[in-house]
């Protein structure tokens, strides 16, 4: 950080430094005219081009200062963001790990341990196992989605029935529901709408509280389908509302930053979104919670 204050600092004074000289030059310019002329309408002029062309210098120099602070600032951005997510991975994959590493290893050091709890044991190795595995396949997602764009394989997609697959496969931590109507259809992959719906549903039980409802419904529409799914938990601020769908961000909150997560997910859900030619909103859900809408074409 002190680095990077300095190399601002030596920045800003460099761009003074320049404009201050050319303020300078232009004056002893300016006084030199007088000095050599003593027509005033050739003064007049002359005064007249120095100072547009000093304006337009200036504008110049102070724009492209303008973009070279913002592309800085980006790249810092960038760069804690990055650092954030190589953090919250190194967590992600350790704590599976080390969870099935400590119930193998009880499972190879206790001889009394009977059936019931040898089928326990291995029930939550798979889990871990399971955990690992849903990582490590969103992160291969998000480094080839671009590049596997071209490849998607579309066909007529039941929403309703696939929301239901993911359904029976979720944990039971909430009341799921799923309001959808039979024929509701689209155009897509159902591979990318998998992964789509899925990260949505993480990450409403990630922040709704055991118990509560997460709804999955449609709104009605001529134009376009409408599909929602809303959450009771802590909500999402207005000012971050937009930035959610960016890669690696997470909100600077204390219940989001002592939660998992790698601020991969959401920004999986836009770009599949937008692979359906689609957009995605984030808006309030009433009295508290979150609804992420999805607007697709018919």
């Amino acid at each position: 950080m002190k680095n990077t204050n300095k190399t601002l600092i030596i920045f800003y004074l460099l761009i003074t430094y320049v404009i201050l000289q050319f303020l300078w030059w232009g004056y002893h310019i300016s006084s030199l005219t007088e000095q050599l002329n003593d027509n005033e309408a050739y003064i007049s002029r002359r005064l007249t081009m120095i100072a547009g062309e000093g304006t337009v210098f200036i504008i110049i120099i102070c724009l492209g200062a303008f973009y070279v602070i913002r592309s800085y600032y980006k790249e810092i951005n960038l760069a804690k963001k990055e650092k954030n997510f190589a953090l919250s991975v190194t967590h992600e994959l350790k704590t599976p790990i080390a969870s099935s590493k400590l119930f193998a290893e009880t499972m190879l050091q206790r001889n009394d341990l009977d059936q019931q709890q040898i089928t326990t044991s291995l029930e939550k190795i798979i889990h871990e196992q399971n955990r690992l595995n849903d990582l490590v396949e969103k992160i291969l997602l998000v480094s080839t989605i671009d590049e596997m764009t071209k490849d998607m394989q579309i066909k007529p997609v039941s929403l309703q029935s696939l929301i239901n697959q993911i359904i029976t496969n979720a944990p039971k931590s909430h009341i799921i529901s799923n309001d959808l109507l039979e024929n509701c259809v689209i155009s897509g992959d159902d591979f990318y709408l998998i992964s789509l719906f899925q990260n949505l549903l993480d990450n409403a039980q990630k922040y709704a509280p055991k118990g509560s409802e997460v709804r999955f419904f449609s709104k009605e529409s001529t134009t376009k389908i409408i599909l929602c799914i809303s959450d009771e938990g802590i909500g999402i601020p207005d000012k971050e509302k937009s930035k959610v769908f960016e890669r690696f961000y997470r909100i600077e909150d204390e219940e989001t930053r002592n939660s998992k997560g790698t601020g991969l997910g959401l920004f999986l859900v836009d770009k599949i979104v937008k692979m359906h030619s689609g957009k995605i909103f984030c808006k309030d859900n009433l009295p508290k919670g979150t609804i992420f809408e999805i607007h697709l074409k018919k």
